[in-house]
């Protein structure tokens, strides 16, 4: 009984590491995918900034720097809510994967917890005999 009852804690203290280190995985793979994004936003002010300043250099006067800014707003807003929209993808995709290896453990800590219980009413079964 005691081969048994090591065997099923064995069992599952391996499938509590597998699912941290897929979990470790999610966040790595959801780190990287935002780190890149962050860096394509700041490129995307960057230029931005860049061509913000050559409208102020070369308007020749007030309304065509007025009408040179809003679309240039326009134009980088939608960039940064097209950024907004990954981040929350990359940020969605990593829920779904992490709460899918987290049922995953709880079924098999289900399983475990069932044979780990007939383990014990053989052993007492056997022992009351």
């Amino acid at each position: 009984m005691q081969n048994q009852m090591f065997d099923a804690y064995n069992e599952m203290a391996q499938g509590v590491f597998e699912a941290l280190r897929k979990l470790g995985e999610i966040n790595m793979r959801a780190g990287e995918r935002l780190l890149q994004q962050q860096l394509d936003l700041t490129n995307t002010m960057l230029e931005a900034s860049t061509k913000g300043m050559e409208l102020m250099t070369k308007a020749k006067g007030y309304q065509e720097l007025m009408a040179g800014q809003a679309k240039l707003a326009q134009d980088y807003g939608q960039e940064w809510l097209k950024g907004y929209r990954g981040a929350v993808e990359v940020l969605a995709e990593a829920r779904d994967a992490a709460a899918e290896v987290m049922d995953q453990q709880a079924q098999a800590a289900s399983k475990n917890l069932q044979a780990a219980g007939e383990t014990l009413k053989k052993a007492t079964a056997k022992a009351a005999a």
